[in-house]
């Protein structure tokens, strides 16, 4: 149970705390990507603007009569634009039909002017609109002589009446011109980084991963969250990108391009605290959990072992190898409680058992020995007498006028009788001889140790019996008297108990034969000659 309880809470740590870490760390992360989104969106704005305004004032400033000097206009150009040395633009002018004037490289060391003849920009998306009289960035490219990303711009340069003279065109590098450079080389964690989207063009303007530059966006359904930018989500989430991994993304405008800016950070990199939290659950609550179990462990052997030792002691009692024997209370709690409670079990289980014991050796109406118990006594007398050298008499007593007295007051009244009659046979007798009723209103006497003269003495133990059990009974109003007829046999130990039981019995008979009342002895072996009987009326006492 303590295994299974330590378990539960770790699993239930485990689920819980992740799940809680994960909700928060996005929760966190996600706050972080957007505000990295915001920043990157608005420097970029900002360079995009800082360009068009330049781009802006040297259309409003250009002479439009160097439009006819293409030497001298290069060379305007090129003193202005040396002037800006951050914004490193190549520049051009060409006329309403698209043909170039004049075109300024930006490649390092370059100075002045480059003129290029038969240059034509007449097809050109962004020529075509700056030439209907609005500024326009173009779709981003790549240079064809330097090989490098560019990003053209193009303004119409407007005569006094406003209209469109020629066209200004400025492009910048990308990978090489200020903060798009120091984009493109930043990263976010080990791998994350920021993602420069064109959605009119979908395309890659710029991306800290050089591979995606200038690369079409992926199509629809394959990242739900770009699905989302790209119609004009702004904000934050966890999606799947294109190469199938999981990350967390935002999403930021930059309002001067129509673009956005994403900021994104796988998502094993971003929660990498949950691993190691995960790892630091199952590492230290193992080790409680484990640490645990051994206190617990501790504590129920330091609880259970006075259980255990009564357990063992009472083990032992069970095979007999222990007398039945109050177990120790070692302390008084549960367990001393559950000790003594079996001591008490054990009390009444003894007080049963002596009980039965006494049940199965003693008649149960008047608590005299029976039959077993005499049989064994009668043993043992016979083998002391051998040898002692004694005399052993056994009496054998028959009520008479029971059955009548039974007959006419009822069983309960002859229940009576007999705890009576048994009563008053204990009070004749030694300690050490023994009186036990057979069954019915049959009662033997075993007496022991019979002295010389011997036919005095069972002459005045047969006279003892009979006084006493013809005393009157007073049972209910009345008093009744009842009489015995005494069967002796006499044995120095040489005769069985079973021929000394017959032979009384037949003693007894014959007195009941002989009109009852007395006490005759049998022949002291069997065959003899039969036995002589006492009448009655020489057995009552004077």
């Amino acid at each position: 149970m303590g295994l299974l309880l330590g378990v539960l809470g770790t699993v239930a740590s485990y689920v819980q705390l992740t799940r809680f870490l994960r909700e928060d760390l996005t929760h966190v992360v996600s706050a972080q990507q957007m505000a990295l989104a915001e920043y990157v969106a608005r420097d970029v704005d900002t360079y995009l603007r800082d360009r068009q305004r330049f781009l802006e004032r040297l259309a409003a400033t250009l002479p439009h009569a160097l439009l006819a000097q293409p030497a001298r206009l290069a060379e305007w150009l090129a003193e202005r634009r040396d002037l800006q040395p951050s914004m490193s633009l190549a520049l051009a002018v060409a006329d309403t039909s698209g043909k170039v004037l004049v075109e300024l490289p930006t490649a390092a060391g370059a100075t002045g002017a480059t003129v290029r003849s038969g240059g034509t920009l007449a097809g050109r998306p962004d020529f075509l609109a700056a030439r209907g009289g609005l500024p326009t960035i173009g779709r981003p490219g790549i240079d064809p002589v330097s090989l490098q990303p560019i990003l053209p711009m193009a303004l119409p340069i407007k005569d006094a009446s406003g209209r469109v003279a020629a066209v200004l065109l400025g492009t910048p590098q990308i990978a090489t011109d200020g903060f798009l450079a120091r984009m493109l080389q930043g990263h976010i964690g080990r791998s994350g980084g920021v993602l420069l989207i064109s959605p009119q063009d979908q395309l890659f303007v710029a991306s800290s991963d050089p591979a995606m530059v200038l690369k079409a966006t992926p199509p629809a359904g394959v990242n739900p969250l770009h699905d989302r930018a790209m119609a004009g989500y702004r904000g934050s989430g966890t999606t799947v990108n294109a190469k199938g991994i999981e990350e967390i993304s935002a999403i930021a405008s930059v309002p001067s391009a129509g673009w956005f800016v994403v900021a994104r950070l796988p998502t094993a990199e971003a929660l990498a605290t949950v691993g190691r939290m995960q790892g630091f659950i199952l590492r230290y609550r193992s080790l409680g959990v484990g640490a645990g179990l051994v206190l617990i462990s501790l504590v129920v052997a330091w609880l259970f072992r006075p259980l255990l030792r009564a357990a063992a002691q009472a083990e032992k009692m069970a095979r007999g190898e222990l007398p039945l024997t109050p177990l120790p209370v070692v302390r008084d709690d549960e367990i001393g409680q559950l000790t003594a409670a079996f001591n008490r079990l054990l009390s009444r289980l003894d007080d049963h058992q002596a009980e039965l014991g006494r049940l199965a050796h003693h008649d149960s109406l008047t608590g005299l020995p029976n039959r077993k118990l005499l049989a064994d006594r009668l043993h043992q007398a016979l083998a002391r007498a051998q040898r002692q050298q004694s005399q052993v008499a056994l009496l054998f007593l028959d009520l008479d006028g029971f059955k009548r007295l039974n007959d006419t007051l009822g069983h309960e009244a002859g229940d009576t009788a007999l705890k009576e009659v048994a009563r008053r046979l204990s009070g004749v007798v030694r300690q050490s001889d023994t009186v036990a009723r057979l069954g019915g209103d049959e009662f033997v006497l075993l007496a022991t140790d019979i002295h010389a003269p011997v036919e005095h003495s069972l002459h005045a133990l047969a006279q003892k019996c009979i006084a006493a059990v013809g005393r009157p009974l007073r049972l209910g109003e009345s008093d009744h008297v009842l009489g015995v007829s005494v069967g002796i046999a006499l044995s120095d130990g040489s005769d069985s108990a079973e021929h000394l039981l017959v032979a009384a019995d037949k003693a007894m008979y014959g007195v009941k034969q002989g009109g009852r009342g007395g006490y005759a002895v049998a022949p002291a072996r069997a065959g003899a000659a039969a036995p002589a009987v006492a009448p009655a009326e020489a057995c009552v006492p004077a």
